[in-house]
């Protein structure tokens, strides 16, 4: 891969490619009483402290039915960068956990949260620490490269690590699973759209960090392959200094690169971009002279706290993800509903989405695996799973790939009642296992 010379100028082309609104009225009432019987179902619910925050749910012994509890490392960040997303990740395992009386496959679930910390070498210092605290499972992290920093641990443990981002890259993965997405699938499953829609060529551009390049590169490998063409100089894509690698070169004016698409003759633009230079660059590009270009992007540009940091510049970008909060199912109006009542009546990030299907996952794993399975029989469990009913539509892992074979979303910003939403327009093909 060409992540050393990607990292090094702001439009080296890399070959790889990571980061609410107010609910309806006619939900909320609904969303009052289901979080009132999730109340009541996890009514025993014990909050202890860990070395991480711990929270143990129903009956920390394990009295009832016999059952050993199974304590699970959330590895998140908090307070940090990336708070909002793993603050969101935290609280959907928790909603699953208190919808399910406490209980993750019938055991009583022990919770311990930690900060996964700045830097991989800390998010490692602490996968460290769960992991001699003897957690029989980790959820997370955030962080795209901290995630490539534990994912060796978790195999070398033998304890299943399930991430709930974008997933790198990885050499091993016999005990890596991951409830989002492999980090070019949004790329590979917009690009028949655009490549339909659209006539070539089309400027993409991205961050200097490695999730972003991986997104990216979905994108323009898929729509080289359908025949499209990159209006970028010399048909590579461009990207722009980020945080990842040096504070003090993030971009902050992207009027370069816009003045750049605007000569390049660009009749579309996809990007992706993560946490604060996705508002910037969406602020400055609503400002600019390609204002008017269709803007298509991977969702996590869009989705969350970021649209409503936007505002209205978000408008009328289109954009992929694997979750749409008004995806039209039982399940997810019970989950939109409850999250709504416990979060000010906020919609879903996606991944309060992906928090809220790893302690699925967990749950029909452990389940499976028996009242007193270890880590290697709930990961045995894992690859033997079939099919997660979830909110964004039912979804199985691959083989191949440990991550999810899923529907797409084709979503675009408009206004949804009286807030901007990411509005579904369209379900996209299911990628190939």
């Amino acid at each position: 891969m060409a992540q050393t010379a990607a990292a090094a100028g702001a439009t080296t082309p890399g070959t790889g490619g990571h980061r609410s609104r107010r609910a309806p009225h006619h939900r909320r009432a609904f969303a009052a009483l289901l979080l009132a019987a999730a109340t009541a179902a996890a009514s025993g619910c014990a909050f202890g402290g860990g070395y991480g925050g711990g929270l143990s749910y129903g009956d920390p012994a394990g009295r009832q039915a016999g059952a050993t509890p199974i304590p699970v490392g959330l590895l998140l960040d908090i307070s940090g960068t990336d708070g909002t997303a793993g603050t969101d990740a935290r609280d959907g395992f928790q909603l699953y956990v208190s919808q399910h009386a406490g209980r993750l496959g019938g055991r009583p679930a022990r919770l311990s949260v930690a900060n996964e910390g700045p830097t991989p070498s800390a998010t490692a210092t602490t996968m460290q620490t769960m992991l001699a605290h003897g957690v029989q499972a980790v959820v997370g992290p955030i962080d795209y490269a901290g995630y490539e920093s534990v994912a060796p641990l978790a195999d070398a443990a033998h304890v299943p690590l399930v991430g709930v981002v974008a997933q790198p890259d990885l050499t091993d993965i016999s005990y890596v699973w991951n409830v989002a997405f492999q980090s070019t699938e949004p790329g590979a499953a917009i690009a028949p759209f655009i490549y339909n829609h659209v006539k070539s060529p089309v400027f993409a551009i991205g961050g200097n960090y490695p999730g972003d390049w991986e997104q990216v590169r979905g994108f323009t490998d898929a729509y080289g392959t359908l025949g499209g063409k990159l209006a970028n100089a010399g048909g590579q894509a461009t990207f722009t200094p980020a945080t990842a690698f040096s504070p003090s070169a993030e971009t902050t004016d992207f009027s370069p690169y816009l003045q750049a698409i605007k000569a390049s003759g660009a009749k579309a633009v996809y990007c992706a971009f993560t946490g604060d230079e996705a508002v910037r660059f969406v602020q400055q590009y609503a400002r600019s002279a390609v204002k008017d270009i269709p803007l298509y992007a991977v969702g996590l540009v869009t989705d969350g706290p970021l649209l409503k940091l936007e505002g209205p510049a978000a408008t009328n970008i289109t954009s992929v993800l694997d979750y749409s909060p008004d995806v039209d199912t039982a399940a997810n109006r019970t989950f939109v509903s409850a999250w709504a009542a416990g979060h000010d009546g906020q919609e879903p990030s996606v991944y309060a989405l992906t928090g809220y299907d790893a302690a699925a996952l967990l749950d029909q794993a452990v389940a499976q695996a028996g009242p007193n399975a270890d880590a290697e029989k709930i990961n045995a469990a894992i690859a033997a799973l079939g099919r997660i009913d979830s909110p964004r539509g039912a979804w199985q892992l691959a083989s191949t790939t440990h991550a999810p074979i899923q529907k797409w979303y084709l979503r675009r910003v408009q206004v949804d009642g009286t807030a901007l939403a990411n509005v579904e327009i369209e379900e996209l093909a299911t990628l190939p296992d």
